[in-house]
C-alpha cells in the first residue's frame, strides 16, 4: 500500500494510511502533548490539548483522532495552537484542587524537600534524610540549632493541634549521623581543571565551596579570621552553637576537597586582582556583614560603649571583655539578644535591652527573646536612646519614649520621639547592636583593580540569576549582597552562586528560568478548607528538652539537648504529607509550566468537593485532583474503574465526578501509573520529588519466573516507586500487584543488612568473610555425610540471578535436588 506524504513543522515524512497525526509526529520526533490518549482506545471526552493546525482547515483538529491525509501540512506549535492549549490547561486547573509542593518546603529559603526528609525519618532512614537535606544545605548541624524555622510558620498541622518541630528533626538526623560517624561526605570527584577562590569562610562561603568542590573544581577558601565559620563561630554564642559541633561540620566540608587558608585578609594579604593573576578562573565574595551600624548619638565614642559584633567576636576567640555589673544593650536584632544572654552568663547583675519599636516589630527571633526573659534579661520597648554621658565610673543614658508616625508613601510607620517622656538610666557598659553592613575598605586600595558596583547601603550588586557582580568572573552572595539575614539564606545564596559559577566556567548559556506552577489548597491558613483535616486524629507535638534557666545561666553549655530516636520517630509521623505524592509524573503541572499558563489564584477551587478514598490497599483516590482525562479507565483491562461525570460544560469537563475502584481490581496499578494529575496515587510513595531528581534503573522483577522488566525510580538509596516501560518485552508495561507494589521489604526495619552469627544463644554482627566461611564449613560437614540432608529455599525478594545461582549451587555443588522457591509476599 502506498505511503502518505505529510509535512509537520517543516519536516516531510511518509506514513502508512490509517496513521493518526499524533503517531506520525512521534516518528518525526515532534512532541505533541496529550493527557487522555491511550493507544487503541476510544476516548469519549478528549482532553483537547493535542490540537494542531492543519493547512486548509478552519478549525484546529485533535491529533489523537485525526487521520493523516496525503499532502497534509501540520503546524503543532503555532501561536493559535499554543493559545488553545493554554486555554485547555486553564480550564483543567480551575477544577484541580491540591498542593504540588508542601507549604513548608515553599517557605524554606533553601527550598529543602522537607516533606521528603520527614518521611525518611518516619521510616527510620536517618542517613537518607540527611542526604536529602544536604542537597540544599551542607550545614545541618549548625542550621538545626540556629535557624528561625520559617517552614514551621506555615505547617498546617497547627490547624489540628501543633505545628511539627521541623528544625529539631533536621538537627536530630545531623546529630545522629555525627554520633554514628556517618555524615555522608562524598569523596572528591575527578578534577574539572578549574580553580575557584572563595573569599570568606562563613555560611555563604562554606556553602559555595562545598557545592563547587562536589562539581570537581579546585576550591580554596581565604578567611581573614584564625578559623573558618564566620558569624557561626564569631557571632553566635557557644550555648546556642557549640564550637565542637561547628568544627565537625566544617571538617566534613573540607573533606569534600576544599582547601582552607585562614588568617588571610582581602586587601591586606591579597587582592581579587592577585587571585586572578595566580590562576583562579572565578572568585566568590562571601565576606559577610561585619561592620556595626552607628547610632549617631552623642557619646557613642566614649569608653565603655562597645560594638555588639565585636563583643561576640571577642567571646568567640576566647576573650571575655570587662563589662561591670550593669549592661544596656541597644538594638533589636539577633546580635542584641545573643549579647544580652552572654552577659547574663558572664555574671552581670542587670542586663537590659532597649529597642525603639514594639516586640512584634523586633527583627530578632521571638523565641530567643522569650528564652532571654526566662534567664533574667529585661526588655524595654518603644524607647530610643538620645545621648550617652560619662559620670564618674558609669555611663548615663538619656532615653525617650517613642511612638509610631503616620504611614509614609510606602505605608511604613517610623518611630518618633514622644515629647515630655524623657528619662535617664545608668549602666557600666553600653553595647550597640543595631545592625551590620559589609566591610568594603579593600575597594579603596590602589592595588585593587577589581571593584564591583555597590548600593548605597554598602551591599554588593549582583545579577538575580547569575550572582555575578559588575566584574567578569567575580560572584557574590550571602550577607555581602542581601545585608545581614539568616544563616539559611546565606547558605542558599552560596549554593546558588556555586551553580552560577559552574555555568560560567563551563561556558554554557544561562538556563532560562521557567517558574514552576505550584498549585495550593490555600496560601494562608484562613484560605484552607478545614474539611481537609476532619479525619486527622489529634496528637500533640514533641517538645525539645532544654536545661532549666536557673542552671544554664551558670555556664556556656548548650541549652537544647536534642531529640532521642524515639522522639524523632513519633514527631515525624505527625506530618500531614501536604505535597503531592505524584509530583514526579504530574503531566498537568509539567505542561502548565511549559506553556507558561498564567493561572489566576482567584480562579482556583477554594473548597474540597469530594472525600479522599483510601480504602484500596495500595492506591489513594482523590477526585479533587481529577481532570477527567479518562486515562485510568481506558488503561484498565478488568473494568475495575468506574469513572463518570455529569453536567458537562462547553470544554467537555464535568461539573461533578465520580471515581470508584470496584471489586474487579487485581491491583496491577496500570490506572495509577497512567494518571497524569494525581487523582490516583500510590500509598507507598512518601517521597515527593521532581522528575529530574529521579534515577531510573531497569531490572527484572524477582517475584516469579515470568521475567518481567521493571523500572525502579530511585532517589538516593530509596525506591520511590516501581513501574514498567510499555516498549519492554515480555510484559510491555504490565505488572502484577507484587511487581508494582511489592518493594516495601527493601526498607523494612527488620531486613538483615549485615551477617549475624549465633554465639552462646545470641546473634552477633560478623564480617561477610567470617559468615561465609562458617556456612561453608557447616555445609561440608553435612554434605560429606548425606547431600540430601541439605535443602535450598530461595526468596522472591532476591533477584532472578541470585535465585538461579542458588539452585545451580544446590544441584552442581551440594548434589541434591532439594530446591524450592517462595513466590509469596
Amino acid at each position: 500500500m502506498s505511503k502518505l506524504e505529510l509535512k509537520i513543522d517543516g519536516q516531510t515524512l511518509w506514513v502508512d494510511p490509517g496513521t493518526i497525526i499524533l503517531d506520525a509526529a512521534l516518528k518525526a520526533g515532534v512532541s505533541i502533548p496529550t493527557l487522555c490518549y491511550i493507544p487503541n482506545k476510544a476516548i469519549e471526552h478528549p482532553c483537547g490539548i493535542c490540537v494542531v493546525e492543519v493547512e486548509g482547515k478552519e478549525e484546529l483538529v485533535q491529533a489523537c483522532s485525526t487521520l493523516v491525509e496525503d499532502g497534509m501540512v501540520v503546524a503543532s506549535r503555532s501561536d493559535r495552537v499554543i493559545k488553545a492549549r493554554q486555554q485547555v490547561l486553564e480550564q483543567m486547573l480551575s477544577r484541580h484542587y491540591g498542593d504540588c509542593i508542601a507549604p513548608c518546603s515553599l517557605t524554606c529559603p533553601a527550598g529543602i524537600n522537607i516533606q521528603g526528609y520527614l518521611s525518611r525519618i518516619a521510616r527510620g532512614e536517618f542517613i537518607e534524610a540527611l542526604k536529602l537535606i544536604k542537597e540544599k544545605n551542607p550545614l545541618p548541624l549548625s542550621v538545626g540549632r540556629v535557624c528561625p524555622h520559617f517552614c514551621e510558620t506555615l505547617c498546617r498541622r497547627i490547624l489540628v493541634d501543633e505545628c511539627l518541630s521541623i528544625n529539631h528533626l533536621k538537627r536530630f538526623v545531623a546529630d545522629f549521623a555525627m554520633d554514628h560517624k556517618d555524615t555522608h561526605v562524598s569523596p572528591p570527584p575527578p578534577s574539572s581543571g578549574y580553580k575557584v577562590a572563595v573569599i570568606g569562610g562563613g555560611p555563604a562561603g562554606l556553602s559555595a565551596a562545598y557545592y563547587l568542590a562536589l562539581m570537581g573544581h579546585e576550591v580554596t577558601i581565604f578567611e581573614a579570621m584564625p578559623e573558618l565559620g564566620g558569624m557561626l563561630r564569631y557571632g553566635i554564642p557557644e550555648f546556642r552553637l557549640p564550637k565542637k559541633v561547628l568544627n565537625k561540620e566544617i571538617e566534613d566540608i573540607l573533606r569534600a576537597g576544599v582547601r582552607p587558608q585562614t588568617g588571610k585578609r582581602l586587601g591586606v594579604d591579597f587582592t581579587i586582582k592577585s587571585l586572578k593573576e595566580s590562576g583562579f578562573e572565578a572568585v566568590f565574595l562571601g565576606i559577610g556583614a561585619w561592620q556595626n551600624q552607628k547610632l549617631d548619638v552623642e557619646g557613642e565614642e566614649l569608653d565603655g560603649v562597645l560594638s555588639g559584633p565585636e563583643f561576640l567576636k571577642s567571646m568567640g576567640m576566647g576573650q571575655m571583655p570587662s563589662t561591670g555589673r550593669r549592661v544596656a544593650v541597644i538594638g533589636g536584632v539577633d546580635t542584641a539578644v545573643d549579647t544580652a544572654r552572654t552577659c547574663v552568663r558572664m555574671g552581670v547583675d542587670e542586663v537590659v535591652v532597649i529597642y525603639q519599636r514594639s516586640m512584634m516589630e523586633m527583627p530578632a527571633s521571638h523565641r530567643e527573646v522569650i528564652e532571654a526573659e526566662k534567664e533574667g534579661v529585661k526588655f524595654i520597648f518603644m524607647t530610643g536612646l538620645t545621648k550617652i554621658k560619662k559620670e564618674k565610673d558609669s555611663l548615663k543614658l538619656e532615653t525617650v519614649r517613642m511612638k509610631l508616625s503616620t504611614p509614609d508613601k510606602k505605608g511604613k510607620r517610623w518611630p518618633i520621639p514622644d515629647p515630655g517622656s524623657e528619662d535617664t538610666r545608668e549602666a557600666d557598659t553600653v553595647i550597640v547592636a543595631t545592625g551590620q553592613f559589609p566591610d568594603l575598605s579593600w575597594m579603596e586600595l590602589q592595588d585593587e583593580a577589581v571593584k564591583p558596583h555597590v548600593l548605597s547601603d554598602g551591599t554588593i550588586i549582583t545579577g538575580a540569576q547569575t550572582f555575578q557582580t559588575s566584574e567578569k568572573g567575580v560572584f557574590a552572595g550571602g550577607d555581602a549582597v542581601r545585608g545581614p539575614k539568616t544563616v539559611i539564606r546565606a547558605i542558599n545564596g552560596g549554593r546558588k552562586a556555586a551553580e552560577a559559577i559552574q555555568t560560567y566556567l563551563s561556558k554554557k548559556p544561562l538556563h532560562r528560568y521557567k517558574r514552576q506552577l505550584n498549585f495550593t489548597k490555600g496560601k494562608k491558613f484562613e484560605d484552607l478548607d478545614l474539611h481537609n483535616f476532619e479525619n486527622v486524629p489529634m496528637r500533640l507535638g514533641e517538645k525539645m528538652p532544654v536545661r532549666a534557666p536557673e542552671r544554664r545561666i551558670r555556664d556556656f553549655d548548650e541549652i537544647e539537648l536534642g531529640f532521642t530516636e524515639e522522639t524523632a520517630l513519633r514527631e515525624s509521623k505527625r506530618c500531614l504529607e501536604c505535597g503531592c505524592a505524584a509530583l514526579s509524573k504530574c503531566k498537568l503541572r509539567k505542561l502548565s509550566t511549559e506553556y507558561e499558563v498564567r493561572f489566576r489564584i482567584s480562579s482556583m477551587l477554594k473548597r474540597r468537593k469530594y472525600e479522599i478514598n483510601s480504602c484500596h490497599p495500595f492506591i489513594v483516590i482523590d477526585p479533587n485532583k481529577c481532570i477527567f482525562c479518562q486515562r485510568c479507565k481506558n488503561s484498565c483491562e478488568y473494568d475495575a474503574l468506574e469513572l463518570t461525570g455529569t453536567n458537562f460544560d462547553n470544554d467537555g469537563l464535568p461539573e461533578q465526578i465520580s471515581l470508584i475502584i470496584n471489586e474487579k481490581c487485581v491491583s496491577c496499578g496500570a490506572c495509577v501509573d497512567n494518571c497524569p494529575a494525581g487523582g490516583l496515587s500510590k500509598k507507598s510513595i512518601t517521597l515527593p520529588v521532581d522528575a529530574n531528581e529521579i534515577k531510573k534503573v531497569k531490572t527484572v522483577c524477582p517475584f516469579c519466573g515470568c521475567g518481567c522488566v521493571i523500572e525502579l525510580n530511585i532517589k538516593g538509596n530509596s525506591i520511590v516507586e516501581v513501574n514498567a516501560d510499555p516498549e519492554d518485552a515480555p510484559n510491555f508495561g504490565n505488572l502484577c500487584v507484587k511487581g508494582r507494589f511489592g518493594t516495601s521489604f527493601v526498607s523494612h526495619p527488620q531486613r538483615l543488612k549485615k551477617p549475624l552469627i549465633r554465639k552462646r544463644g545470641y546473634f552477633w554482627e560478623a564480617s561477610w568473610e567470617d559468615a561465609i566461611s562458617l556456612i561453608a564449613q557447616k555445609f561440608l560437614e553435612i554434605r560429606n555425610n548425606d547431600p540430601d540432608g541439605l535443602a535450598g529455599l530461595s526468596s522472591a525478594r532476591c533477584t532472578n540471578e541470585e535465585n538461579y545461582l542458588l539452585q545451580k549451587f544446590m544441584r552442581a555443588v551440594i548434589g541434591t535436588n532439594n530446591v524450592d522457591h517462595c513466590a509469596r509476599l
